[in-house]
């Protein structure tokens, strides 16, 4: 769905200014009455094709005030001054880590967005809905694998596909965030979910 790069501003500047917005917890430990699902997105390609990109999940438990308070994206930059060039964690740039703190329940991603370039005449496009499912414990941290995005493809092509890397990603974890207790984290790695008719594949 195409919107002009105006409404896509004014969205993003007040996602960035709502609690919606994905924060990274300070502590990097659940609060006692929360928790936290933790994993990484992978971009394949050499170069970023789009300016920015919003992955957004959803609380498929609860009643709407819970759903609400608990929807949330992670967003990322892709080509940033001008410069075609990822920023990421590891992995050539191209993977970046994620973590999410919410309220005890079922979620799951279930949209992503891209801006095609900043600037008056750009434009977002955004998927169809699907779900890749996870589940946040109360006090605990659960990792729910990678989520690898496809940058390029052609219609019917598989966007994303969830595996996991669990013995890869917790290192990364552990090298940028060394005060947590990451041998606390759980590997709940979704193997199914939907698909949205091919758009996203689980290869576990």
């Amino acid at each position: 769905m195409k919107t002009l790069y105006l409404l896509f501003f004014a969205l993003l500047i007040t996602a960035c200014g709502s609690k919606q917005t994905t924060p990274v917890p300070a502590t990097l430990a659940p609060s006692p009455e929360k928790g936290l699902a933790i994993g990484t997105i992978t971009f394949e390609g050499d170069i970023p094709l789009n300016d920015i990109y919003r992955f957004f999940y959803e609380a498929t438990s609860g009643d709407k005030k819970f759903k609400k308070a608990n929807a949330g994206k992670i967003i990322i930059s892709g080509r940033t001054d001008g410069k075609s060039m990822f920023n990421g964690d590891f992995n050539n740039k191209k993977s970046y880590l994620f973590i999410i703190e919410r309220e005890p329940g079922t979620y799951a991603f279930n949209k992503y967005a891209y801006l095609d370039h900043l600037g008056p005449s750009g434009s977002v496009s955004s998927s169809k809905e699907f779900a890749i499912p996870f589940e946040i414990k109360k006090g605990e941290i659960t990792y729910m694998g990678e989520m690898d995005y496809v940058d390029l493809i052609k219609k019917g092509d598989i966007r994303i596909f969830v595996a996991d890397y669990y013995n890869r990603d917790l290192p990364e974890f552990k090298k940028k965030y060394p005060e947590t207790d990451w041998d606390r984290a759980i590997n709940r790695t979704p193997a199914t979910g939907n698909t949205a008719d091919g758009l996203i594949d689980f290869r576990n």
